[in-house]
C-alpha cells in the first residue's frame, strides 16, 4: 500500500526534525520543557498507532 508507506516516511521525517530541533535547543531548554516534549512525542506515537489501526480496518473493509 503506497499511501501507507508515504505516511510512515512523513512520520519518521517529522520525528527526526523534532529530534534535531531539540538537539539544537538542548542548552536553552529547561528540564520541564524536555519532559513536555517527551510527553508530546509519546502522544504523537499513540496517535500514529491509532491512525495505522484505522488504516488497517479500512484496508480490510476495502474502502
Amino acid at each position: 500500500m503506497e499511501p501507507k508507506k508515504k505516511l510512515e516516511e512523513l512520520n519518521k521525517e517529522s520525528l527526526q526534525k523534532l529530534e534535531d530541533y531539540v538537539q539544537s535547543k538542548k542548552n536553552a531548554l529547561k528540564e520541564e520543557d524536555h519532559e513536555k516534549l517527551h510527553h508530546a512525542k509519546e502522544e504523537w506515537q499513540k496517535a500514529w498507532n491509532k491512525l495505522l489501526e484505522a488504516l488497517i480496518v479500512l484496508e480490510r473493509l476495502e474502502i
